[in-house]
C-alpha cells in the first residue's frame, strides 16, 4: 500500500480566496447586470480611499468624472453584449478626499457562469503613474522651448502652464531678482503685490517670495489669517482676497544661489500636496535651466563681440559700430573721428617679459584708456597691441587731438609689474576724421595708415591722416607681400662694410649688411624693409639667412688673414634678441661652417636693451658662452645704457655716426659724448668702433682718442662679396 503524500494540495476554500484577494494591489469587484456592487475585495483604501461600508449596494458609475461617463457606459454596454470578453478602459473617479483619481478598469461578463453570476471588475489606481507621465510630457515640452532658445518670458509662461496642467491650483507667478527687488516675469499676480515687492525694502518680511529666497526653501502660509504679516502685506492680502500663499525658490544651476521664486496664491486656505510640491520643483528646475541657457547664450554673444582679455569690443563689434556711426553721420552731419593706437615696441616687451606679463600690461593699458574716453565713445581692442577709439561726440576741430593727447598722458605713470618692476609704455596714434560715403573698413585703413606715419616719425606721437598716407599704406602692404617671398626667391643680398683697425690702418673685419634686390624697385636699403620684417614676423628668417650667407662667405675667404683675427660682424634686431633660440641658431651656423665663435661679432642695437637687462642679458650670456663677441650698436642713441653698460656681457661699443659727424661740425656738446664713450669703454675694458667715418679730420680725432676701429665711406661703402674680396686682397692702408 502506498504511503500518503504529506504535501497535500491546499483546500481552495472561499476563505482562502478572500485572503488572497485582500492582499493583492488590484481591487476585484463583482456587480450585477444593473451595475450594483455585490462584492469588492480588500485594500479598498488603495483605490479611492473609501471604507468598505461605503460600497454597500453602491453603483461605482456614480463616482466617474462626467467627462468620462459616456465612454464608461459604452464599455459597460459592450461588456453586457459580449460575455466572456475583457473590456478595458481608464476613467477618472472621485476619491474620498474629493480629488479625481486615474483608475484603470478591466471588466469580464460572467453573468452566465453559475459559479459567479456577475460582472467581474478588476480596478487599479494609476494616478501616480499618469501624473508622472503627464509631468514628463509637460517637462519635455518646456525643455523643447529652452532648446529652441525661446525668449525667457515664453519659457516662464510654459513653466506656469506646466503647473496648471499637472494639478497645481491657484494663481501662480514667477519672480526674478532684479537688483534689490523682485520683478515679475510671468503670471497673473495682483498689481498691488507686484508694486509692493518693487518698492518695499528687501527683507524676508516683505513677501513670502523674499522669505523663500532667504531660507532657500519653500515657504507656505496655509491660511494668511494665521500668519504674522506686515501691515502693508496684510492689507494687500485682504484687498485681493488672498487666503493662502506658497513660494518656492528658483535656484541657479551654476552657483546654487536663489535667483527668483515661484509664487502661488489661493482664494481659500490651502496646504499643497506632495504632488503639487513635486510639480513646483520641476517647474522651478526648468526655469533655472532656462535662465542658465539664457545666461550662457548672452555670455557667448558677449564673447563673440568682445575681447576675452580686456572685455573691450573686438574687431567684429568695432566694425559694426563704425558702420552705424557713419550711417548716423549721413543723417545728422555730425563730426566723428577714429584714433588708431599701437603700443610702441610692445612685441619686444612681450617676448622679453613673457606673455603673462604682456597680458597684464594690455589689461592695465585698456583700463587707462577707458578712464580717459567719454562713456558714449568706444574703446576697442583691434588685435594684439592695437586699440581703436571711436569718437562720436566731436565738439570742436581740436577735440580728437585733445583726446589723443589725454590718452598719451595717461601712460605717463609707469606700469607696475611683479617684484616691484616698472615698465613705461608709449603709444603711436593715427587720427582719421570720417568723410562722405566712406565705409567702416576704409575709415579704419585711413586711421591705420596715419598710425604707421606716427611710427615712422619716431613713435610716441600723433599723426593725422592725409591722402598721401593711403598711398604709402598701399606701398607698405605690397612690401609686406613681396618680403614674405624674398628669401625663397633669392632676392636678399649681403653687402660688406670694411672695418679698419685704426692703429694699423688695415682692414680687420667686416659688417654684413642686408640689401633687397626688389624685382621692380631695384636695390633697397634695410631702412625700407627691416621694420616691416619685424612687424610681420619674418625678421627671424631674414636674420638667419644673413648670418648663414655672411659666415659662409668669410669661410670662403679663409678664417684668418696673417696672424690677425678677422671679425665678422652681423646685426641682430631687438626682436631676435628677445626671442628664445637665437643662441641655438648661431651655434648651428658655426658648427655647420666651421667658423670660430671668437671670429664672429654680433651687433645689438642699444634700443633693444631699453626694457631692462634681464631678458636680453640671458640670451647675450649664452651667446658669449659660445665664444661670440658682442657689440652695442648705435651707442649713445638710447636712454639708459651708460648705467647698464658695466653689467652687459659685451666686448665692443660702436659710436653712432651722428656723434662722429659732429667732429667736423665742431659741435662740442656731441663731441664730448664721443670722448665720454671712449673713456667709459676704455675703463670697462671694451673695444670701440666709430661708425660713419667720412673725413680724415674725423679719423685723426678718433685716433687721438684711442678709438680701436672705424668704418665709413672714408674707407669704403658697403660692397658686394666679390668687390669686397678684391678690396681685401689689395690690403689697403689708411
Amino acid at each position: 500500500m502506498e504511503e500518503a503524500d504529506d504535501r497535500s494540495e491546499p483546500v481552495m476554500s472561499e476563505r482562502w480566496f478572500r485572503s488572497l484577494l485582500t492582499n493583492i494591489s488590484d481591487t476585484v469587484s463583482l456587480t450585477d447586470a444593473e451595475g450594483r456592487l455585490l462584492y469588492t475585495s480588500g485594500a479598498p483604501n488603495n483605490l479611492l480611499g473609501y471604507d468598505t461600508d461605503f460600497w454597500a449596494g453602491r453603483e461605482p458609475m456614480t463616482l466617474i468624472h462626467p467627462d468620462d461617463l459616456d465612454r464608461a457606459l459604452a464599455g459597460w454596454r459592450r461588456s453586457l453584449e459580449e460575455p466572456g470578453v475583457e473590456v478595458t478602459d481608464e476613467v477618472r473617479m472621485r476619491s474620498a478626499n474629493g480629488a479625481w483619481q486615474d483608475i484603470s478598469v478591466t471588466g469580464v461578463n460572467l453573468l452566465d457562469d453559475p459559479e459567479v453570476r456577475g460582472i467581474v471588475i478588476t480596478s487599479r489606481n494609476v494616478t501616480d503613474l499618469r501624473r508622472a507621465q503627464r509631468l514628463a510630457a509637460s517637462q519635455a515640452d518646456v525643455l523643447e522651448l529652452i532648446a529652441r532658445s525661446e525668449p525667457l518670458p515664453t519659457v516662464a509662461e510654459a513653466c506656469l502652464g506646466l503647473l496648471a496642467d499637472n494639478g497645481v491650483s491657484g494663481r501662480s507667478s514667477i519672480y526674478l531678482i532684479d537688483g534689490d527687488h523682485l520683478e515679475i516675469s510671468a503670471g497673473a499676480a495682483p498689481q498691488s503685490l507686484v508694486e509692493w515687492m518693487r518698492e518695499a525694502p528687501p527683507s524676508p518680511e516683505r513677501s513670502l517670495c523674499d522669505a523663500a529666497i532667504a531660507s532657500e526653501g519653500p515657504v507656505i502660509a496655509v491660511d494668511v489669517h494665521e500668519v504674522d504679516l506686515t501691515d502693508g502685506l496684510r492689507y494687500i492680502a485682504a484687498n485681493e482676497g488672498i487666503r493662502a500663499a506658497w513660494s518656492q525658490p528658483i535656484t541657479a544651476i551654476g552657483t546654487g544661489r536663489p535667483v527668483g521664486s515661484l509664487s502661488t496664491l489661493y482664494d481659500e486656505p490651502h496646504d499643497p500636496s506632495d504632488h503639487e510640491r513635486r510639480v513646483a520643483d520641476v517647474s522651478c528646475s526648468l526655469m533655472a535651466i532656462a535662465l542658465e541657457r539664457a545666461a550662457t547664450e548672452q555670455r557667448l554673444a558677449h564673447q563673440a563681440l568682445h575681447d576675452g582679455l580686456t572685455g573691450l569690443p573686438n574687431r567684429t563689434l568695432l566694425l559694426d559700430r563704425l558702420d552705424h556711426a557713419l550711417a548716423r553721420r549721413e543723417r545728422n552731419d555730425a563730426d566723428i573721428a577714429l584714433l588708431f593706437c599701437d603700443i610702441d615696441r610692445f612685441k619686444v616687451i612681450n617676448d622679453s617679459l613673457g606673455h603673462n606679463v604682456g597680458d597684464q600690461l594690455l589689461l592695465a593699458f585698456a583700463q587707462r584708456f577707458r578712464s580717459v574716453v567719454a562713456p558714449g565713445d568706444t574703446v576697442a581692442r583691434f588685435g594684439g597691441d592695437e586699440f581703436v577709439v571711436l569718437l562720436e561726440d566731436i565738439t570742436s576741430p581740436t577735440h580728437a587731438a585733445q583726446v589723443a593727447q589725454e590718452l598719451a598722458d595717461s601712460l605717463a605713470r609707469p606700469f607696475l609689474l611683479p617684484a616691484g618692476k616698472e615698465v613705461y609704455l608709449t603709444v603711436s596714434i593715427g587720427l582719421a576724421a570720417a568723410t562722405d560715403h566712406q565705409s567702416g573698413d576704409a575709415w579704419l585703413r585711413d586711421a591705420d595708415a596715419a598710425m604707421y606715419r606716427a611710427k615712422e616719425a619716431g613713435r610716441n606721437r600723433l599723426a593725422e591722416f592725409d591722402t598721401e598716407m593711403r598711398d604709402a599704406a598701399m606701398v607698405r602692404l605690397q612690401v609686406e607681400s613681396d618680403l614674405r617671398r624674398a628669401v625663397d626667391r633669392g632676392e636678399l643680398l649681403v653687402h660688406y662694410m670694411p672695418v679698419v683697425d685704426l692703429r694699423s690702418g688695415r682692414i680687420s673685419g667686416a659688417e654684413a649688411l642686408v640689401r633687397w634686390q626688389h624685382p621692380d624697385r631695384g636695390l633697397l636699403s634695410p631702412g625700407e624693409f627691416i621694420t616691416v620684417a619685424e612687424d610681420i614676423g619674418t625678421i627671424h628668417e631674414l636674420g638667419r639667412h644673413v648670418l648663414e650667407v655672411a659666415v659662409a662667405s668669410m669661410v670662403e675667404l679663409g678664417l684668418h688673414r696673417g696672424d690677425r683675427r678677422f671679425l665678422r660682424g652681423v646685426n641682430v634686431s631687438a626682436r631676435q634678441l628677445n626671442t628664445e633660440g637665437l643662441d641655438r641658431v648661431v651655434r648651428s651656423v658655426l658648427e655647420r661652417t666651421g667658423w670660430p665663435g671668437e671670429a664672429l661679432l654680433l651687433e645689438i642695437t642699444e634700443s633693444a636693451l631699453l626694457l631692462g637687462p634681464d631678458g636680453p642679458v640671458d640670451v647675450m650670456a649664452r651667446l658669449h658662452d659660445l665664444g661670440v663677441s658682442l657689440a652695442i650698436d648705435d651707442f649713445g642713441t638710447g636712454y639708459s645704457s651708460l648705467a647698464r653698460l658695466g653689467h652687459l656681457p659685451v666686448d665692443q661699443v660702436k659710436i653712432d655716426q651722428s656723434f662722429v659727424g659732429a667732429i667736423d661740425r665742431h659741435d662740442d656738446r656731441l663731441v664730448r659724448i664721443v670722448d665720454a664713450v671712449l673713456a667709459i669703454a676704455d675703463a670697462l675694458g671694451h673695444q670701440t668702433t666709430a661708425e660713419g667715418v667720412e673725413t680724415t679730420a674725423q679719423l685723426d680725432y678718433l685716433r687721438r682718442g684711442h678709438c680701436d676701429f672705424g668704418q665709413g665711406y672714408l674707407f669704403s661703402k658697403p660692397l658686394p662679396f666679390d668687390e669686397f674680396a678684391r678690396l681685401l686682397a689689395s690690403d689697403p692702408r689708411w
